[in-house]
């Protein structure tokens, strides 16, 4: 996310400066954390500040309401939107505006919430290598929680998918997800590191691309990663979704599956046919240069919030 909301708006030619709220809550407490960002806003003359939320936020963000009448202070949801009734919501008063990246929980409260606006998250191109060698056929790296380790050991089985990430050791030794095991990262594996993430994708013929969220496996969101990867020469398998078809076009910019048995079939279908998997892999990457990129996003948002010339 710092890489996200700095280097972006950088490159749009605006002047960026950070601060770590998490740091700071830590360093002083919710309380004085929090007057400590109130003192820079009003003494650093911004156009605009972006503050990501998390729904347990470290700092007290009520402090931040009388400025936000004032200043524009624009809150990030990220992909926490699940959690839209019991915390985000009652953090929107604090802010001259909210985003969220969920397009059903903008349209059910974009009324009783006028400063709600929708965006998405977008792709940063600087890892990516679409002309790489694709020598891995079908991969998932990330998180492997919950019903994803289940998921990911079937599609092993099946198809031969590679994975990597937290968690991956222990789906690779056949055991299944244990709520807190992830404390154990010698028996559940490791974290990869962000640049090697996007060399994962450029690598990758097919990449599994699981919607659901931790929460709830059957509550599909709009992850970060379907426009991430868009750069990669990578084809995205993943759930159907109304909400991902309003950015990419079904099986033109990517493949949906209904389960993990259709899942299996139309990897083994594509890596069957690459003709077929490098066409949809081009449509992908175009969609993402034309619509998705950050810069994309900070345009539209910026439009939307009626600011031009920013200091962020």
């Amino acid at each position: 996310m710092f890489l996200y909301f700095t280097e972006p708006l950088r490159a749009m030619g605006h002047e960026v400066e950070t601060f770590d709220h998490y740091a700071a809550g830590g360093r002083f407490g919710a309380l004085r954390g929090a007057e400590v960002l109130v003192k820079q806003i009003q003494d650093g003359g911004y156009d605009v500040v972006f503050y990501q939320t998390s729904g347990s936020e470290p700092i007290e963000v009520s402090l931040l309401e009388p400025l936000a009448a004032k200043r524009l202070i624009v809150a990030w949801n990220s992909d926490d939107d699940w959690q839209w009734e019991s915390s985000t919501k009652h953090l929107a008063r604090n802010f001259s505006f909210m985003i969220t990246t969920y397009p059903d929980i903008y349209e059910a409260n974009r009324r009783s919430y006028p400063n709600l606006l929708l965006s998405q998250w977008g792709c940063y191109p600087r890892y990516a290598d679409f002309s790489r060698t694709k020598h891995i056929e079908f991969s998932f790296v990330g998180q492997i929680y919950g019903a994803r380790n289940q998921a990911c050991r079937f599609l092993r089985k099946k198809v031969g998918l590679r994975y990597f990430g937290l968690g991956a050791r222990l789906a690779a030794l056949g055991l299944p997800h244990i709520r807190g095991i992830f404390r154990f990262p010698w028996l559940a594996g490791r974290p990869v590191a962000f640049a090697q993430v996007h060399e994962i994708w450029n690598r990758s013929r097919i990449s599994y691309t699981p919607l659901g969220s931790g929460l709830n496996e059957k509550m599909l969101q709009v992850k970060g990663r379907a426009f991430e990867m868009g750069l990669s020469g990578t084809l995205m398998l993943c759930e159907a979704s109304p909400d991902l078809e309003r950015y990419y076009d079904l099986d033109r910019e990517f493949v949906a599956f209904h389960d993990l048995e259709d899942c299996a079939e139309k990897a083994r279908f594509y890596l069957r046919n690459e003709t077929e998997r490098g066409r949809i892999a081009r449509g992908y990457r175009d969609r993402t240069l034309a619509e998705h990129l950050w810069e994309h996003r900070f345009a539209q948002i910026f439009r939307e919030i009626g600011v031009r010339n920013t200091t962020c």
